[in-house]
C-alpha cells in the first residue's frame, strides 16, 4: 500500500511538473512576434526579399485605412532597383498571401483591382512606367519618367472590388481600399541614367 502511494505521488508531481513547462512553453510562444510574410522582388539578377514590418501586417485582420496608408508610405528598408527600357520585375509572395490575393500600386494608384492569386507575377518595367505617366499627365504637359513607387499588398476578406469602385468620393474609395488591406510590402524603381 505504501509502494502504490508512493508511486501515485511521483507520477502526481512528474505531471505537475510536465503541466507547469507545457504551460510555460505556451507563455514563451504567445509573447512571440508572429513572423510576417515576405516579398521578393526580381529584376534581372538582382533579387530583395522583404519580410512586412510588424506593424504592416495585419495577421489575419485588416490594418485599417490609416494605418495601411501610412505603411505605403514608409520609407524604411525599401529595396530599389534601376532598370532600363525593356526589363522584366518580377514580384513573389509567400503561399498564405497568394491564397488571400495581393494587388499592385503604382505612385499611389491601383495597377489592377483584381488581386493576383499566384506567388508570382511579372511585369514589364515599361508597362509600369507607362501607367504612371498616363496617371499623371495632363493636357498639354509632356509625360515625366520619375522613380516609381511600388506597394505589393494583401486583401483581407473584406476586399470588395465592386464596392470600392463604386465610391462616390475620393476620400469614400480610401476609406474602402485601405481598410481592406492586411499587409504592404514597399519597392521603388528608378531609370536608368545614361547610355
Amino acid at each position: 500500500m505504501t509502494a502504490i502511494s508512493t508511486n501515485r505521488g511521483r507520477r502526481a508531481i512528474r505531471t505537475t511538473f510536465a503541466l507547469g513547462a507545457v504551460s510555460l512553453g505556451l507563455v514563451a510562444l504567445s509573447a512571440c512576434e508572429q513572423p510576417s510574410p515576405n516579398a521578393h522582388f526580381t529584376l534581372n539578377s538582382n533579387t530583395e526579399s522583404r519580410e512586412t514590418p510588424a506593424d504592416c501586417y495585419g495577421h489575419g485582420d485588416a490594418l485599417g485605412a490609416e494605418r495601411a496608408l501610412s505603411c505605403t508610405e514608409s520609407n524604411d528598408d525599401v529595396p530599389t532597383f534601376t532598370t532600363r527600357a525593356g526589363d522584366t520585375f518580377r514580384v513573389g509572395v509567400d503561399p498564405d498571401v497568394a491564397e488571400d490575393g495581393w494587388l499592385l500600386f503604382v505612385n499611389g494608384l491601383l495597377y489592377d483591382p483584381e488581386p493576383f492569386t499566384t506567388t508570382y507575377h511579372s511585369f514589364s518595367s515599361d508597362d509600369l512606367y507607362r501607367a504612371a505617366e498616363q496617371q499623371q499627365t495632363t493636357p498639354g504637359q509632356a509625360p515625366q519618367t520619375e522613380n516609381l513607387r511600388l506597394n505589393v499588398v494583401e486583401v483581407s476578406d473584406d476586399y470588395d472590388e465592386d464596392e470600392i469602385l463604386s465610391s462616390q468620393t475620393q476620400e469614400e474609395y480610401e476609406e474602402r481600399m485601405f481598410s481592406s488591406l492586411d499587409g504592404v510590402w514597399n519597392v521603388e524603381l528608378e531609370p536608368h541614367q545614361g547610355h
